[in-house]
């Protein structure tokens, strides 16, 4: 509780994020789903909504060191800056005084609503329906709600409620048919859907400009107003700039007046080729393909030298795999095939009528060995 009573006592308001959806279904557009218990609430958001409003367009006004009095003025030196100061203020006035009309309605319409609500109820309470007068209006007006919205303008509202008390005390509550009409359109079955329209219409109104007001941190959040003796143009890093009519000098004043003419300005013109225009960009890339057409292909001289290197490697690669290949046919068949006259030549290139005539030997073998095992057999069976 201490370091809640140290706290600076400034005044807070709740977030239009919040407050514009609490609103929109406290007082939605079907008159019968109207939350009434909650339109004491409604209103008091509104009111805070509405002085967030007027808050926010005070501190950009603030934010950007300008004054309504002074608008316009020879001696506002910041809208001469700052053309956009001007506009943007201009659209601000427009919107604030379509907020104020709307707000204005609201304040009337709906607390309308709420007293035809509370005179409706049955059974009848004056006591109630006082106090619900009290509420909305009180005797006692300690500010305007809105500049419109006049002491005056409020005691009479509040007088002419007071007679509709007295008057549903007496002849109950269809004397309000008269009140629930005010403000009906055409197709309308009374006058709610008006006044939802306006309320949405505000909400719309608050929210724009609260949002405009925050995006405003300075001046400098408007362009400044160009100078009639600057140059219109891109900006560059260097301090040069490329796009001017002549070089910068380096030498000293002296000798300006007898310095001739920069050769740039006074080069004529080269005639274009025929069938061949394009940019300066375009004119170098046909050159460089030009020059391209004669040079030697760098990358068909690197495959020929080396596909001739990588020749004699793969060749040689390959007659160290056959003579692997051919090492493990003599552990396997050492028993059929006799390769004692190569042992001792380990890198000799390997002999395809050689290795025909040894399996014509193998198979003549084969044969014969075959035919002996048939005559054994037959002459067993005999």
């Amino acid at each position: 509780m201490t370091q809640i009573s140290q706290l600076p006592s400034q005044p807070c308001s709740l977030p239009p994020a919040f407050i514009t959806p609490f609103v929109r279904r406290c007082f939605p557009s079907e008159l019968v789903m109207v939350d009434f218990p909650q339109a004491l609430t409604g209103l008091d958001y509104l009111k805070d909504l509405e002085t967030r409003r007027r808050r926010e367009q005070v501190a950009a006004l603030h934010r950007l060191g300008i004054e309504r009095d002074t608008l316009g003025s020879d001696a506002d030196d910041v809208t001469h800056r700052f053309p956009g100061v001007i506009a943007w203020v201009k659209s601000l006035d427009q919107k604030d005084r379509k907020a104020e009309a709307f707000y204005t309605q609201l304040y009337i319409a709906l607390r309308r609503w709420i007293l035809i609500n509370e005179l409706s109820l049955l059974p009848f309470n004056k006591h109630n329906c006082v106090a619900m007068l009290n509420t909305l209006y009180p005797p006692v007006v300690s500010s305007q709600p809105t500049p419109r919205l006049t002491a005056t303008i409020l005691k009479q509202q509040r007088d002419g409620f007071f007679r509709y008390i007295q008057g549903v005390e007496r002849s109950g509550p269809r004397i309000l048919d008269n009140l629930m009409l005010q403000g009906k359109r055409d197709g309308d079955e009374n006058g709610w859907m008006a006044v939802r329209e306006t309320l949405e219409m505000y909400l719309i109104v608050a929210n724009n400009i609260i949002s405009d007001c925050q995006q405003i941190t300075d001046v400098k959040y408007f362009a400044p107003a160009e100078e009639s003796g600057n140059r219109k143009g891109r900006k560059f890093d260097s301090g040069v700039s490329f796009n001017s009519d002549s070089r910068p000098s380096t030498s000293d004043g002296k000798g300006d007046k007898s310095r001739p003419q920069s050769p740039t300005t006074t080069r004529p013109k080269t005639p274009g080729t025929p069938g061949k225009t394009g940019s300066t960009l375009e004119k170098i890339a046909r050159e460089f393909r030009k020059m391209r057409r004669n040079k030697p292909e760098v990358e068909e001289m690197v495959h020929t030298s080396y596909d001739e290197q990588e020749k004699p490697r793969l060749k040689g690669l390959r007659k160290m795999r056959s003579l692997g290949a051919l090492g493990d046919l003599r552990q396997a068949h050492a028993s059929t095939l006799s390769f004692n006259g190569k042992r001792g030549n380990s890198t000799s290139v390997f002999d395809v009528d050689e290795m025909r005539r040894q399996r014509l030997l193998y198979e003549a073998k084969a044969s014969i060995s075959q035919r002996i095992g048939g005559q054994r057999a037959g002459a067993q069976e005999v």
